[in-house]
């Protein structure tokens, strides 16, 4: 009877064994996977980074060239008040502008003559 409780213990303990063998497999498995992915991260990551490194520095040089270009038109906004501001040396204009003379009533200047219009046509359109 020992026997036969030891023959089951053994094969449940053969059995349990496997099962462990085969967890382990699924666990190594799932490691790798995990630390391929790991990777993956960090790589992204990296490049990440790297690319939001290189935003600031065009944000850097952009606020640059902003102020650069507020600066300019400060400058030339001062420019243009210290222009106007200069008296304007002008020739002295008379007050009274002549108006050029009402155009006198003419005669109605008679139609062209063309290749298609007779003498009879010209008499009727006067």
């Amino acid at each position: 009877m020992k026997l036969a409780i030891a023959a089951v213990f053994a094969a449940l303990l053969a059995g349990c064994s496997q099962q462990a063998t085969a967890d382990f497999a699924v666990c190594k498995s799932d490691l790798a996977r995990a630390q391929a992915d790991l990777a993956t991260a960090k790589t992204a990551q990296t490049a990440a980074e790297q690319k939001a490194s290189g935003l600031e520095q065009q944000v850097a040089a952009l606020n640059t060239q902003l102020t650069q270009v507020q600066d300019q038109a400060a400058k030339a906004a001062e420019e243009k008040a210290a222009h106007k501001s200069q008296p304007v040396k002008k020739k002295a204009v008379s007050a009274h502008v002549e108006t050029p003379a009402a155009p006198v009533n003419e005669a109605p200047k008679p139609a062209p003559v063309t290749p298609t219009t007779s003498g009879a046509q010209r008499q009727r359109v006067k």
